[in-house]
């Protein structure tokens, strides 16, 4: 190989790493095992609310892959301008990385609501190599909007409009992550004494 095929390799090969690289493994979950989840009697008809700020769809999807394990409203920020915010014990918030942050939206959403009983936050990212860190910077930020109530944080590749990075994502194993992630927050709850956290773990453990 002679070196001007070896430096096309090497340019093509950055390429697709900056592009479609690490796609399938920068999916995270984290749950914090430090805040005490305390127990209360469940509110009709439920106790969950994911509330999210989506622009193309992808915190949307993700958004709905986790209420439906919560059995709860998934609800685009848009629909809570004007009204009133259905009442909740658990609060799952989620934003697309805007410019490495949180968008402007939840901000505000975040700034006149009361603080919840427990919250978690998710994002989804499209931009590539800086992308989880962007991400988690965003988290961190919702986090700290929600004081000390955050038990858990899940981020996940979003396709990015402009880049055109990470295509056909959030894909089906994204959502299942998701899902899981939902999941474990209400094992957390079951394990904690917390079993009517919303009417899915009362039918399973009927």
């Amino acid at each position: 190989m002679n070196r001007r095929s070896f430096c096309r390799l090497t340019f093509a090969a950055f390429v697709e790493l900056f592009l479609f690289g690490c796609a399938r493994d920068q999916a995270m979950i984290r749950y914090r095992k430090e805040i005490e989840i305390p127990e209360w009697p469940v509110r009709e008809p439920t106790a969950a609310l994911v509330v999210f700020d989506s622009w193309s769809g992808n915190t949307q999807m993700i958004g709905k892959a986790i209420a439906k394990v919560l059995d709860c409203p998934a609800v685009h920020l848009a629909e809570l301008e004007d009204g009133p915010v259905p009442p909740h014990d658990l609060l799952v918030i989620g934003s697309p990385v805007h410019g490495g942050m949180t968008t402007d939206r939840i901000k505000e959403f975040l700034s006149r609501i009361e603080p919840p009983r427990l919250s978690a936050v998710f994002a989804t990212f499209g931009a590539p190599l800086f992308g989880p860190l962007t991400a988690n910077m965003c988290l961190n930020d919702m986090e700290k909007r929600l004081y000390d109530t955050c038990i858990g944080r899940f981020k996940c590749h979003g396709f990015h409009q402009i880049l055109r990075t990470y295509p056909s994502h959030p894909d089906e194993e994204d959502q299942r992550d998701a899902a899981r992630f939902a999941a474990g927050m209400l094992e957390r709850c079951r394990t904690s004494g917390s079993a009517k956290i919303c009417p899915k773990t009362e039918k399973s453990a009927a």
